[in-house]
């Protein structure tokens, strides 16, 4: 793992009193100056301050630790929202928006074009705008590399009333955790579709793992994981399943569990990362 020397630039545009928006760089190849251009692109108007770290070769939750442990107070910076360039492909990749200590309890992330991702800080700094709401526009703001549909959800129970509510459930994931009330507002339709639902046709984990790709590949969902509802799901919860680079596969129950690929795609956490997460509940 290659760890550069941290590199700090504040940019001009804003005022000293408002904090700034730490942005940290892990692709070792991504040059500042190809930062700055991709988060005024489009722009209307000035940018927030922003100071822009160099991590070459550190993860996220690695870059999330920093964050965790900086003075803020003493930098100016914002303590609970970061964005994250982890990739030169701009484009495609776009930029990680995290936010930590979320209404949910998780820390949460969306993957979101690089000048729009300074546009949402901007507005959740100033309670203009919600990490609620935000989540639910995800489909919206998508970069090209993220599907519409994401992962396929196998039903490998005959319970056909416990399949569709997990469907729902999972789709629905950490989005109504702790929200009650009117505040409650999302439907199952308003949700974002990240699983597609798919039949185990009484396949054994083997053989639904052997036919996984081709079926990924021809419904243009993620080839590597998906998930399965069986007859463990309502005591042990969804069997979340990797395909490559190795099989291996763990349960997760609650909320979280239809949160935990979608962690991982965006590039969130590692599989390990989700692993622990999930045997932590």
């Amino acid at each position: 793992m290659s760890v550069s020397e941290s590199i700090t630039m504040r940019t001009p545009e804003s005022g000293a009193s408002a904090l700034a928006f730490k942005v940290y760089i892990t692709a070792s190849d991504l040059k500042e100056s190809a930062v700055l251009q991709a988060l005024r692109r489009y722009h209307r108007g000035e940018i927030e301050d922003i100071v822009i770290e160099r991590f070459d070769g550190l993860d996220t939750q690695e870059v999330i630790h920093i964050h965790r442990n900086s003075s803020h107070h003493e930098c100016g910076t914002h303590p609970t929202l970061l964005l994250i360039l982890d990739s030169t492909d701009l484009e495609e990749r776009g930029a990680l928006l995290v936010s930590l200590n979320e209404y949910h309890g998780f820390d949460d992330a969306l993957r979101l074009i690089p000048d729009l991702s300074i546009d949402f800080m901007s507005s959740l700094s100033a309670a203009g705008e919600g990490w609620y709401t935000l989540r639910l526009d995800v489909p919206d703001e998508k970069t090209a590399a993220t599907p519409f549909r994401w992962f396929a959800l196998y039903k490998a129970s005959s319970q056909r009333s416990v399949f569709n509510e997990a469907v729902v459930a999972m789709n629905r994931g950490v989005q109504e955790a702790g929200v009650a009330g009117p505040d409650r507002e999302s439907s199952a339709e308003e949700l974002p579709r990240i699983y597609t639902a798919a039949r185990g046709r009484q396949r054994s984990l083997d053989q639904i793992i052997d036919d996984h790709p081709f079926f990924a590949e021809t419904r243009g969902l993620d080839p590597d994981h998906f998930a399965v509802i069986d007859g463990e799901y309502r005591k042990k919860g969804a069997l979340i399943v990797q395909v490559s680079p190795e099989r291996d596969s763990f349960r997760c129950r609650g909320d979280v569990a239809g949160e935990l690929l979608r962690w991982i795609f965006i590039n969130f956490m590692t599989w390990d990362e989700a692993k622990a997460i999930a045997w932590g509940l």
